[in-house]
């Protein structure tokens, strides 16, 4: 007999030992459960599974839907009936739950009282032996549990037989659960919900969390969600429906920050502090939230409820300016939290929040109310997540942990990050004490289907029952590997019922070798979206070419496989569908890159590429992309409700429009420097005969517009817009805003090499930095050119000798995008342009820990020189800081137009 201890000390090997090392080889690779079990006990003997089964079950209504689930899956998965008997003596399958009052007659087949109470409330004891198996828990619960580890080895059986085995099972964490954003993008219709319940109780998780902003249902103010939200009867319907699986609905409403989808209603804007913000300043604010979140809160039986107060971006820069000037940001926050607090315990509810902005600011910590329960979130791939988690329990909070799958604005998620931010994450979670997991699936860009997360959630179900134990990393790696490997041949089996000889997960593990491409943007969903006419910095050329050809190759072998793979799969086909079209979209970005490099060269040249080519790419393209569209919706809607797809739909279309707009596209360029204060404008297409009218005061351009004859300059601020004309066709209008300064359009030398995280992140190449375009609030925009991890030098050759009176440029901060202002600006003067005089330095007057959105002009302040070549060197921030969620990653300055006046 062979003893399997899945904890503590020999926690470390938990995966070798179970799949293979002290099992009977035979037997090893018919077991596959998920999560692991606490606790085995293998032998080498074997249960038969008889063509009808005798089944004994204490006389509980309560225990009836677990008996129902394994009397089905003994008649579905082997064919096999099953009949109860009256006593345990005549029965080869017992089932019991000792809180349903024991019975004298069972008390022989029970484990020690020392097994009982280890496995607790929620655990269970099944032993298969030769000729019995008995399954025994101290509640319902338990035995719910233990019936869906039965249910996966009856599942992976061979030949009818199950291995003798003692399996002693509770879990490491009280709160289980998995966050489903339905708030900015797709909304689940309630068969798809119900069905994701139905699954991931089967591996043990226990509660649902709807990630709610406006899309709960009121009739008190019907203005604020879509038609097709949830509706409090649907949350209740839902809660019935979850009891029968032991899963409940923790109720969810953001209550500060993310408020944006209801701020945007001019009816709301007395509770508005800024566009993402709620007003502490405004008792109107209060007015609303004591009905609007109250009401919330009674759509939900749970008596936890969670407030969110996540991000709460630039709080005070608004309405609330004033009070948070007044009493500071922090104090501000906290009385916030406090009233909320106040609203749900009306309603019996305990408080649940985020804990980002405590954390980083930790003098609020001290003044929220002390019952609230903490969740503490990160998503990186951290070794250690000691330090989101200490300030709150060295503060006394209750708290969870809240990692995620990292698939949103994602292709496909990321399984890498995903599986060591969860383990990692519960891991340490479990070390202080977590009352559990809220493993969390975002749609950050509203495009993520919940049928693409499974992998991510199945595993947090696996670390919250049963984590990791390995505090250091390099054993931590070891461990996990090891966890992970036994997993994903459980899944492989359990949740796509794949053959034994196939496997899924070796398909979705090369989405691996997809993101290690270096093409820009990599596998996320700007990649698939950026503009056809954004073209590429002359410098990177060849290396997109290669790396998109290769991106080509993999990605439409990877999604010929799914295709194949999906016919074998016994269940789940659409989460393989699902991957299988995020290969395809992956393929089509990287042709769609070779092609903006034929658009690119042929603008450059117009001999260069043939203009037939670039037309029957252009319509293979088109049509490619009506297939990903129409693919889309089906994939769409066998999850979703109508709500959102249209705003995804859009993007398809777009992108047509731009396909279509190949012939009378124009180009608005910034030429070159004709002295300082003037810059030439080039309008251009790319087929000859092609008339182009433009304004330059902002009016929409029609067929008695200027005509573009090839001189256009601009010597003060203005907006382009240019319209093409050819046969007989009308393009459309493209536009753009100049800001005219003495550097724009100068050619700037840079050290530094730009990120390819994202195609905008160039912002066009060097000479996006004197382009006369300025960037927005969004970073991903297209002007704001980003870098990762370094110091900048930028140098500016004005031509000639030149009057400057100042030096500035716009940089960016965004914590949770892992942004940062730079530390320093310094600037230099030269008239040869090898002897630099410093004449300025710009210190960082913003705290690296502020919240929010941030645009900071770093200037030189008044200046009395006159030169020809201008250096700005940008020093970095340097790693992000031990205070921060991805301490010890790369930072990123986000740098704008640098003007000189």
């Amino acid at each position: 007999m062979n003893k399997i201890i899945l904890k503590n000390k020999m926690r470390l090997v938990t995966g070798l030992i179970l799949f293979g090392f002290f099992f009977p080889k035979t037997q090893a690779q018919n077991i596959k459960l998920i999560p692991q079990p606490q606790e085995l006990i293998s032998s080498e003997a074997e249960f038969s599974l008889k063509n009808s089964q005798d089944l004994w079950v204490n006389s509980s209504k309560h225990n009836d839907f677990a008996l129902k689930q394994l009397k089905d899956e003994l008649s579905e998965q082997m064919g096999i009936s099953s009949e109860l008997v009256k006593s345990p003596k005549k029965a080869s399958i017992i089932l019991y739950a000792l809180d349903d009052n024991p019975d004298s007659k069972i008390k022989k087949y029970l484990p020690n009282s020392e097994k009982l109470q280890e496995i607790g409330e929620q655990g269970y004891w099944l032993k298969i032996e030769k000729d019995q198996i008995k399954l025994i828990a101290n509640t319902e619960k338990g035995l719910f549990y233990g019936v869906q580890t039965l249910r996966q080895l009856i599942q992976t059986a061979k030949n009818k037989s199950l291995p003798a085995l003692e399996i002693t099972d509770w879990p490491a964490l009280e709160y289980r659960g998995w966050m489903d954003d339905i708030s900015r993008g797709p909304i689940p219709t309630l068969e798809f919900t119900k069905d994701a319940i139905r699954k991931l109780s089967e591996y043990k998780l226990n509660f649902l969390n709807l990630y709610t902003e406006h899309t709960l249902r009121n009739e008190k103010f019907a203005d604020i969600a879509p038609l097709d939200s949830f509706t409090p009867e649907e949350i209740n319907e839902l809660e019935e429906f979850a009891a029968k699986y032991h899963v409940v609905l923790i109720g969810n409403q953001q209550a500060f920050g993310h408020m944006e989808e209801i701020l945007n209603n001019p009816f709301y804007d007395e509770i508005a502090d800024n566009k993402w913000n709620l007003n502490p300043g405004s008792p109107a604010t209060y007015e609303f939230l004591d009905e609007y979140l109250g009401d919330a809160a009674q759509a939900y039986d749970h008596p936890f409820f969670n407030i969110g107060a996540d991000e709460t971006d630039g709080l005070g820069s608004g309405k609330a300016k004033a009070l948070v000037d007044s009493l500071g940001m922090e104090a501000v926050y906290a009385m916030h939290i406090n009233k909320l607090d106040e609203i749900l315990k009306k309603h019996g509810k305990r408080t649940m929040m985020w804990g980002d902005i405590a954390v980083n600011h930790q003098e609020i910590i001290d003044r929220l109310p002390k019952d609230l329960i903490i969740l503490s979130w990160g998503y990186d791939p951290r070794d250690s997540f000691d330090k989101a988690i200490l300030p709150f329990k060295e503060s006394g909070f209750d708290f969870m942990v809240a990692p995620g799958v990292r698939s949103w604005s994602e292709i496909y998620p990321n399984l890498d990050v995903a599986v060591k931010n969860i383990a990692n994450y519960v891991r340490d979670g479990k070390e202080y004490g977590s009352m559990g997991m809220i493993n969390t699936a975002w749609d950050d860009d509203g495009e993520t289907l919940f049928n693409a997360n499974w992998h991510g959630i199945v595993w947090g179900a696996e670390m919250a029952w049963n984590p990791i134990e390995s505090q250091e990393e390099a054993r931590a790696k070891e461990e996990r590997a090891s966890r992970l490997s036994a997993f994903n041949k459980g899944f492989d089996k359990l949740f796509f019922e794949m053959p034994d000889d196939q496997s899924i997960m070796q398909s979705l593990n090369k989405f691996r070798e997809l993101r290690q491409i270096p093409v820009f943007g990599s596998m996320t969903n700007a990649s698939v979206w950026g503009s056809i006419f954004d073209f590429y910095p002359k410098e990177e050329v060849e290396k997109v070419a290669t790396t998109n050809k290769n991106m080509l190759k993999q990605a439409t072998a990877l999604a010929q496989e799914l295709k194949e793979k999906a016919k074998l799969a016994g269940a789940e086909k659409i989460a393989i569908e699902v991957a299988r079209n995020a290969a395809e979209r992956a393929a089509f970005a990287a042709k769609k890159n070779l092609f903006i490099l034929d658009l690119q060269k042929a603008h450059a040249n117009p001999e260069a590429v043939s203009k037939e080519r670039i037309k029957e790419t252009r319509n293979k393209l088109f049509k490619e992309l009506h297939h990903l569209k129409m693919d889309y919706i089906n994939i769409w809607k066998a999850e979703n409700r109508e709500y959102w797809l249209a705003e995804n739909l859009n993007k398809y279309d777009e992108t047509a429009r731009e396909l279509l707009d190949l012939e009378t596209h124009v180009f608005i360029d910034a030429g070159q420097a004709l002295r300082p204060g003037e810059m030439e404008i080039r309008l251009s297409t790319l087929y000859p005969d092609t008339e182009i009218r433009y304004t330059t005061n902002g009016g929409e351009p029609t067929k008695e517009s200027e005509l573009y004859d090839g001189s256009l300059s601009i010597t003060k601020n203005a907006e382009v817009k240019a319209k093409a004309f050819k046969d007989g066709q009308e393009g459309q209008i493209s536009a753009k805003y100049f800001n005219v300064h003495k550097a724009l359009g100068a050619k700037p030398q840079i050290k530094g090499r730009v990120s390819t995280a994202n195609p905008a992140y160039a912002a066009g190449g060097p000479g996006g930095l004197t382009d006369g375009l300025k960037g927005s609030e969004d970073f991903g925009d297209g002007r704001w050119q980003g870098y990762a991890g370094q110091d900048i030098e930028v140098v500016l050759d004005l031509k000639t000798k030149t009057e400057i009176n100042e030096i500035s440029a716009d940089f960016f901060q965004r914590l949770i995008s892992w942004i940062l202002l730079p530390e320093s600006v310094e600037f230099y003067v030269s008239n040869n342009g090898k002897n630099f005089k410093k004449v300025a330095v710009a210190q960082n007057p913003i705290d690296p820990q502020d919240q929010g959105l941030i645009i900071e002009n770093f200037s030189s302040g008044e200046l009395k020189e006159k030169a020809r070549y201008i250096k700005v060197l940008v020093k970095s921030m340097g790693p992000l800081p031990e205070w921060h969620t991805g301490a010890g990653k790369s930072s990123f300055i986000f740098l704008d137009e640098i003007i000189v006046k």
